[in-house]
């Protein structure tokens, strides 16, 4: 799978600009500010429909000098040898198109698989637990339409669910009209609620080998061994079966239910799980180094993309935001000698205008960004 070309109108500080890629590595140099990861950002939106910045308002995407104005992105795709045209329209709504049909976002990711390295997501083991639920969310539905539909499905059922809660916090409802519309909710909210985590657990599972295999690479280290721990209730639920991911989430319902009405905000299921790293059987957000924190979820990425490769029959495209500098030489040389090997498109962002030629075996082409243009 390979972008062709893109357009972009009225996005972020690109009033207009038109590319044609390499089908291989894209380079992007240029000074901090100048437009490099917006450029990132333009094709990631294209592939899977939404930005890979912490973005609620389109308008945030839009040129500032032209907030009032639609922004439009075009890229032209061609996959098993058949052609895309993606189009994305922002205007008061998001509207994409796939030659010439509406889509929704879901259908892009399902598609046009695209993975981000940024500096952000190798921060994610010291982060919260929420990045670290966004990073298996994205990979599920990376896999699957179906894994989009199910998380979209939860996250309804869960807004459904806290606004009853905080419907009897503010008294417009009584206590007794509360329970009963919670016991018919539960119905659907509970089923969901498993399935999410059962299908996390699934795919760490499918990860695993990968995983080590790709730290050990990473690393040039082959005693170095991870694995991860899925957790309800701070027990790790890795291996349980599905009834008892189901027991484990109702026995917590039970006991929070008191805590839930009173807060008016549901305290149990899959948006309070957590995914905790080991390494070397211990846990990484306390016993790994920065350095070893950051070859962690390296090793994640790698092993991602060899498992869609494993599941799909080829690569996804990926996306590298000055990811290099933020890596010692050990693990730079790795991540570089891994982007040859894949064979796939890569789309890289830099301040050092050496780095090409670390690339010097592959088809490459380099765009020196300045200002929003192409210099």
């Amino acid at each position: 799978m390979q972008i062709r070309s893109a357009k972009l109108i009225n996005f972020r500080n690109y009033k207009q600009l038109e590319l044609d890629f390499s089908d291989r590595v894209n380079i992007f140099i240029g000074d901090n500010g100048q437009g490099k990861t917006n450029l990132l950002e333009a094709i990631y939106l294209l592939t899977s429909g939404q930005s890979f910045r912490d973005i609620t308002d389109i308008n945030t995407l839009k040129s500032n000098s032209d907030l009032d104005s639609k922004s439009l992105l075009l890229c032209n795709l061609t996959k098993e040898t058949k052609e895309f045209m993606i189009k994305i329209i922002l205007s008061e709504k998001k509207h994409i198109k796939v030659n010439d049909k509406l889509v929704q976002t879901k259908f892009l990711n399902a598609h046009f698989p695209t993975i981000v390295f940024s500096p952000d997501s190798l921060e994610i083991i010291k982060s919260g637990s929420e990045k670290r639920r966004l990073l298996i969310d994205q990979a599920l539905t990376l896999k699957s339409e179906n894994n989009a539909t199910l998380l979209m499905d939860y996250k309804r059922a869960l807004k459904t669910r806290n606004r009853i809660l905080k419907d009897l916090k503010e008294e417009k409802q009584p206590l007794q009209v509360t329970m009963k519309l919670l016991d018919a909710l539960h119905e659907s909210f509970i089923p969901l609620a498993v399935d999410v985590s059962m299908s996390r657990i699934q795919y760490l599972k499918e990860l695993e080998k990968d995983f080590n295999n790709a730290i050990q690479y990473i690393l040039r280290d082959k005693n170095v061994d991870i694995s991860v721990d899925y957790v309800i209730s701070k027990e790790n639920h890795k291996n349980s079966a599905k009834n008892q991911v189901t027991e484990a989430i109702q026995k917590r319902m039970k006991e929070l239910l008191s805590a839930e009405l009173s807060t008016g905000m549901t305290l149990v299921g899959p948006q309070r799980h957590d995914i905790n790293f080991k390494f070397n059987q211990n846990d990484s957000r306390f016993y790994c180094s920065q350095g070893q924190q950051r070859a962690i979820i390296l090793s994640f990425k790698v092993a991602q993309i060899m498992n869609y490769k494993k599941s799909f029959g080829f690569y996804p495209l990926l996306l590298l935001d000055d990811v290099l500098s933020e890596l010692d030489m050990t693990k730079q040389s790795a991540l570089i000698s891994f982007l040859h090997e894949i064979k796939t498109q890569v789309f890289l962002t830099t301040t050092d205008v050496n780095l090409p030629h670390l690339f010097s075996m592959d088809p490459l082409k380099v765009f020196k960004i300045k200002e929003g243009q192409i210099v």
